[in-house]
């Protein structure tokens, strides 16, 4: 027994003097820390601290506090802006259309034409001029337009996958935008196909036949149907929020357009392909498509700001244009000044801007073009630099008495502070390491007047038991400082 108590001396005066020699690679601050300051007497009940050993352990304290003061570096994912510029483009009155020549990066498809997936921009100059009094470029009415056809949907109309389709209402040219989409699976008796607001319940299927029977449901409607494998179901809710069911041999395509062109509120197109039969089952083959009703427009209604709708159903053509009527404080004057821009409501942030002449003193006499602008956001990685705090939310918790201290513990680091005299956590010592390893302690502080002892936590090896500890006072306040000297 007296054999491995001093192997296990010499194990814990090696892992010290390591620690020593190496210095301080732990880490130790004010939040993983505690500090065990030494008392004399007890009067009424308050054990008193040492004056000298109070203010050397409050140092202490301050110093561990710092200790949790580090710079770190920290790497995030930020948003870069990053601009795409056209040629300059001369005004010489034309009617100007963006091309991917003039400008390579649009961010979308532009044409001559709004043919395919190809959209307009376009500028028509002879209704813009230098307004020479305001030193600005005015842009007049319709002097903008984006024009797009049914197949592509430029805009931020809330679905990712959007139709538009238009036609005239009570004499009035009006567009309807639908979020559509689509879906294929299979399910069996007593499974639900949930699409929406619709629900269609498999209740039943003919093991021999190609007949199903399933119970249809909306929140304005619920009935018993029989379906037939191969053909085609439209489930459709009307502007007036009428329940509609339909059943067609063939694809309904042009019932689909004319239905959509009618404004419903919601529509599923449903299709089971063929009807699976099983050894232990029977199951639906199906394919749907759903179509919701996101907003309508109609002739000269607002989309954004100034820009405004002219819909040409019989074309299946739509346009946006810069709407100006003095008239109407809704639609006043557009200027552009030196440094701004007129945005585009579409997607992709494109805008225009203007590129102004200059007089020797920097006078805007003119312009000189115009440029359309890209500005997109790009992902990018940054690291910086800043302060890293780590410290007690806790005074009380940082530094205590020695009568506070009656065993070591096992989540943080504990500083005692002055000798065996006026320290009581020396027992505590004693417990946790034995007498042995504590005495020696005690003669090196004899003979030496001061010790600096690093201990690993024998509960827990990843805090420490520090030992800073004087014959005198100022043995303790010596020790304490080579301690904070050693980081």
């Amino acid at each position: 027994m007296r054999r491995e108590i001093a192997l296990l001396t010499a194990l814990l005066f090696l892992t010290a003097s390591m620690g020593m020699a190496q210095g301080y690679s732990f880490k130790i601050n004010s939040a993983n820390s505690v500090i065990v300051l030494p008392t004399t007497k007890i009067v009424n009940g308050v054990p008193l601290h040492i004056g000298e050993d109070a203010i050397a352990g409050s140092k202490l304290g301050a110093f561990l506090v710092l200790q949790g003061i580090t710079e770190g570096a920290y790497t995030k994912k930020v948003g870069v802006p990053v601009e795409y510029h056209s040629v300059l483009i001369e005004d010489y009155g034309q009617y100007y259309k963006l091309n991917s020549v003039d400008m390579p990066d649009v961010g979308i498809k532009v044409g001559d034409e709004p043919v395919g997936h190809n959209i307009v921009v376009a500028v028509n100059f002879s209704r813009v001029f230098y307004n020479s009094t305001a030193k600005k470029a005015q842009f007049e009415d319709r002097s903008v337009e984006i024009i797009f056809n049914e197949n592509t949907t430029p805009l931020n109309l809330g679905g990712s996958n959007t139709k538009i389709v238009s036609s005239t209402v009570n004499g009035r040219d009006t567009l309807y935008i639908y979020n559509y989409t689509t879906g294929k699976g299979m399910k069996k008796i007593d499974e639900t196909l949930a699409v929406g607001i619709w629900r269609i319940k498999f209740q039943d299927i003919d093991p021999r036949g190609n007949d199903m029977l399933v119970e249809v449901s909306s929140p304005y409607s619920k009935e018993i149907k029989l379906m037939y494998g191969g053909r085609y179901y439209i489930l459709y809710l009307d502007s007036k929020n009428n329940w509609h069911y339909k059943e067609y041999t063939s694809a309904p395509q042009t019932q689909v357009s004319d239905l959509l062109k009618a404004g419903i509120k919601d529509m599923l197109v449903f299709n089971p392909t063929n009807i699976f039969h099983g050894q232990t089952t029977d199951q639906v083959i199906y394919n749907y498509t759903h179509y919701t009703k996101l907003r309508m427009y109609q002739d000269g209604e607002i989309y954004t700001g100034q820009w405004v709708w002219d819909i040409n159903p019989s074309n299946n053509l739509f346009t946006l244009y810069l709407h100006v009527n003095t008239s109407d404080k809704k639609f006043p004057k557009v200027f552009l000044s030196s440094g701004n821009m007129i945005s585009l409501p579409i997607n992709g942030g494109l805008h225009i801007s203007a590129v102004f002449e200059k007089d020797n003193e920097g006078n805007i006499i003119g312009v000189a073009g115009y440029k359309f602008i890209r500005i997109d956001t790009v992902q990018k990685t940054v690291t910086v630099t800043a302060p890293k705090v780590e410290v007690t939310n806790n005074v009380d918790e940082l530094i205590i008495n020695d009568t506070e201290l009656t065993k070591l513990p096992t989540d943080r680091n504990v500083i005692i502070v002055g000798g065996w005299v006026s320290n009581k956590a020396w027992k505590v010592l004693e417990k946790a390491y034995g007498a042995e390893l504590v005495t020696s302690i005690k003669n090196e502080v004899n003979s030496k007047g001061y010790v600096v002892k690093i201990l690993r936590n024998p509960y827990n090896s990843n805090y420490r038991v520090i030992i800073l500890a004087g014959k005198t006072h100022a043995g303790t306040e010596k020790a304490i400082k080579e301690f904070m000297n050693g980081f």
